[in-house]
């Protein structure tokens, strides 16, 4: 039997029609996605992958590098998938591929091969019922605070 695991933060979002002075929160963002993602990438990678989009990273850029280029702040601890040990042994390896214009789409092929095109059509070409063999199914919505989106917009231009 599958145990959930909660985790309660207190969020300090403004009201902007109020005149009190604005409180800040590390939290830009949350991510809602089926194990299927987490299984493939670990929370620092989605935060990092979620932070390169908000940049307006382009292109492909190295797994190696992108720590480097989007700096993030640890949270909670959280829960790995299973494929944790297999994805931190590939974790400086490869590409991730910055092409969406969907944050959701953008998580989803950087889970099943990001900067490798050949890996993502293979892995999403297996048809049903194999497909359950090399991947589950993926369900990934991204909310973020639209002041926070635009101020690392603002910074990076």
């Amino acid at each position: 039997m599958a145990t959930p695991v909660v985790t309660h933060r207190k969020l300090s979002i403004p009201d902007p029609r109020s005149s009190e002075p604005k409180t800040t929160s590390s939290l830009k963002f949350l991510v809602l996605a089926t194990d299927g993602l987490w299984d493939e990438l670990s929370s620092e990678e989605v935060v990092t992958l979620v932070g390169g989009h908000f940049a307006g990273l382009k292109g492909t850029i190295s797994k190696s590098s992108l720590p480097a280029l989007v700096p993030t702040t640890a949270g909670s601890p959280t829960v790995q998938g299973k494929a944790t040990t297999r994805a931190m042994a590939n974790a400086q390896q490869g590409s991730w591929a910055f092409v969406d214009d969907n944050v959701s789409a953008h998580l989803i092929r950087n889970a099943f091969g990001g900067g490798d095109e050949d890996k993502l059509r293979k892995v999403l070409s297996i048809p049903a019922p194999h497909s359950r063999r090399w991947r589950d199914d993926v369900t990934v919505t991204v909310v973020w605070w639209e002041e926070a989106h635009e101020s690392v917009t603002k910074a990076k231009l």
